[in-house]
């Protein structure tokens, strides 16, 4: 089973919860609960993932959930399942028939910084 492991990977299964702040080199990808902070280059919530906390990727592919704080580096997609609740800087974002967002919305330049105001989406 160790052989199928990705290097600077993390899992996390449906039903799992996890608290704390994760930092992953690679792609994390979320099925179950995750409270705290979380860092990776490439973020995909399965339909059944919740995190709530502090969320930071290149690249966020979200048909779960994320309640609080996230910003997409390069691209976020939101899919019709998805739900982003909170505050959301994007680079790019492409948002699906049925995905849901809500909070405070703020376009960013590919280094991270902020390329004009927030607007808020209810």
């Amino acid at each position: 089973m160790a052989d199928s492991n990705q290097s600077g990977c993390l899992t996390v299964g449906e039903g799992v919860v996890l608290s704390g702040s994760f930092i992953v080199p690679d792609i994390a990808s979320i099925s179950g609960s995750i409270e705290g902070e979380i860092t990776a280059r490439e973020l995909i919530v399965a339909s059944s993932g919740v995190i709530k906390g502090k969320v930071t990727a290149d690249i966020i592919d979200l048909r779960g959930e994320i309640h609080d704080t996230l910003t997409a580096k390069k691209s976020l997609f939101i899919r019709s399942t998805g739900k982003a609740l909170g505050s959301v800087q994007y680079a790019e974002i492409e948002i699906e028939k049925g995905g849901d967002l809500q909070g405070a919305l703020q376009k960013i330049e590919g280094d991270g910084s902020p390329s004009g105001l927030p607007s808020s989406i209810a």
